[in-house]
C-alpha cells in the first residue's frame, strides 16, 4: 500500500473502527485504512491498517465512557501523530459514530486537522438509535453541528432508517449490513473512480471541487440495479436511498459527483441514461462530473454512487438601522428554520417518529418546505 494514497479511510471510535474494519476487505488497493480510538485493547486487534491510539495519558488505553469532553482533550493530546498521519492525503473519508465519548468529542477535532494539512474531509456519522436516551442523541446533535463546521462534506446516517430497511424479525446484524452497504458503495465508487483504465475516468481534484468549502450542505445516495435496463434501475433506486430522505437531507444541490460501475455489457448510453435521471432528481447545475467504470466482477450488476453539495448559505451583512445605526452581526437574529438547520426543537430529546421516511415531530411547514408569508 503507498504511504500517502489517494483516499485514507478513517474509523474513529468504537463504531467508526467496527464499520472500517468490516469494509477493509472489500476496498480496492487506493483506499488507505487507519483507525483511531481511546481503547488500546480494541486496536492491538486489527491488523493492516495505520493505527493512532488516541488519549493515551488522558484515558490509559481504556475507552471514554461516554464522555465527550474526554474525547475531545483525547484527541487534541495527539495532534502531532494525527498531522504527520493526514499529511500529503488528498481526500480523507472519516467514518463515526455520534453520541458516543470518543466520536461525539473528536470528531471536529480530527477533522479539523485532516482540513489544516489541506486534505478534502468528508465524514459519514452514524447517530444513535432512538432507544439509546436523551442524552445520547443530544450529544450527537451537538456533535452533528461542530463536525458540519469542519469537515468540507457531511453524510449523517441516522440508525433509526437502519431499522426500517430490514424485517422486524430481523436480527440487529443486518441493519449494520445495510450501513455497511451504503457506506462501502459511497467509498467504492469514490476510489475506484480515481483509479486507472475507467470508461470515462477523473481525477482526485474533480472531487475536491465538489467539496471545495467546510460547511457544505452534503448529499449522498447508492443504489444498485441488475438485469434489464439495470442502469435506470440503479438510477432509480439511488434517487429512493434512505440516506437522501432522512432527517434534515439535503435533497437538491449545486454540484454533482456520479459514479457508474457495471460489468463488461455497460455502454456510455447507459451510464449518461442513468446520469440524467440523477439530474433530473438532484440537481446538478452548477457543475457535474461524471464517471463510468466497467469491472467484469459486478457482471449484469450495475451500482450508481452520488456525492453533491452545494457552498453554505452566504452570512446575512448587518443592516442599518433608522436613525444610522448598525445591528450587531454577531447577536442573534430570529428566523426559520430552514431544511438544511432544521432542529427538533422540543423534540430534541424524544424518540423520533418515522412515517414514510419523514420525522413527523418536526413541523410540516418544514418537511413539505413551504415559505410563510411575511408581513408588507
Amino acid at each position: 500500500m503507498s504511504a500517502t494514497p489517494s483516499i485514507l479511510l478513517v474509523g474513529l471510535g468504537g463504531a467508526g473502527c467496527s464499520m472500517v474494519t468490516r469494509l477493509s476487505a472489500q476496498l480496492p488497493a487506493e483506499i488507505g485504512v487507519a483507525l483511531l480510538d481511546t481503547d488500546a485493547r480494541a486496536l492491538q486487534a486489527i491488523v493492516g491498517a495505520q493505527v493512532v491510539q488516541l488519549g493515551r495519558a488522558q484515558t490509559r488505553g481504556m475507552g471514554t465512557g461516554g464522555e465527550a469532553a474526554l474525547g475531545l482533550a483525547s484527541a487534541e493530546s495527539e495532534e502531532t501523530p494525527l498531522r504527520r498521519l493526514f499529511t500529503g492525503v488528498p481526500i480523507v473519508v472519516l467514518v463515526t459514530g455520534l453520541g458516543g465519548g470518543t466520536g461525539s468529542g473528536a470528531a471536529s477535532v480530527v477533522a479539523s486537522l485532516a482540513a489544516e494539512t489541506g486534505a478534502t474531509v468528508l465524514a459519514f456519522a452514524t447517530m444513535p438509535f432512538s432507544h439509546e436516551g436523551e442524552r445520547r442523541m443530544r450529544q450527537a446533535n451537538d456533535a452533528t453541528v461542530l463536525l458540519g463546521q469542519k469537515c468540507h462534506g457531511l453524510v449523517v446516517v441516522h440508525n433509526d432508517l437502519l431499522l426500517q430497511q430490514v424485517a422486524s424479525d430481523a436480527p440487529l446484524s443486518e441493519s449494520f449490513a445495510a450501513a455497511d452497504a451504503w457506506v462501502g458503495g459511497a467509498l467504492r465508487g469514490i476510489a475506484s473512480a480515481f483509479a486507472p483504465g475507467a470508461l470515462i475516468a477523473v481525477d482526485p481534484s474533480a472531487l475536491r471541487s465538489i467539496l471545495s468549502t467546510p460547511g457544505s450542505p452534503t448529499l449522498y445516495a447508492y443504489g444498485v440495479g441488475q438485469g434489464e435496463g439495470a442502469a435506470m434501475k440503479a438510477a432509480r433506486a439511488a434517487c429512493d436511498c434512505p440516506l437522501a430522505h432522512g432527517p434534515g437531507a439535503v435533497t437538491k444541490v449545486a454540484s454533482l459527483f456520479v459514479h457508474v460501475a457495471g460489468g463488461t455489457s455497460l455502454t456510455t448510453t447507459e451510464a449518461f441514461e442513468a446520469v440524467a435521471a440523477i439530474r433530473t432528481r438532484f440537481g446538478g447545475e452548477t457543475s457535474t462530473i461524471i464517471c463510468a467504470r466497467v469491472d467484469a466482477s459486478l457482471g449484469e450488476r450495475i451500482e450508481v454512487s452520488v456525492l453533491g453539495a452545494s457552498l453554505p448559505a452566504p452570512k446575512v451583512p448587518a443592516k442599518t438601522k433608522k436613525g444610522g445605526k448598525e445591528t450587531d452581526p454577531s447577536q442573534p437574529v430570529f428566523e426559520f428554520a430552514t431544511e438544511e438547520s432544521m432542529r427538533r426543537g422540543l423534540f430534541g430529546g424524544t424518540p423520533m417518529t418515522f412515517i414514510d421516511g419523514q420525522d413527523v415531530d418536526v413541523p410540516a411547514y418544514i418537511r413539505k418546505a413551504v415559505r410563510l408569508p411575511t408581513s408588507p
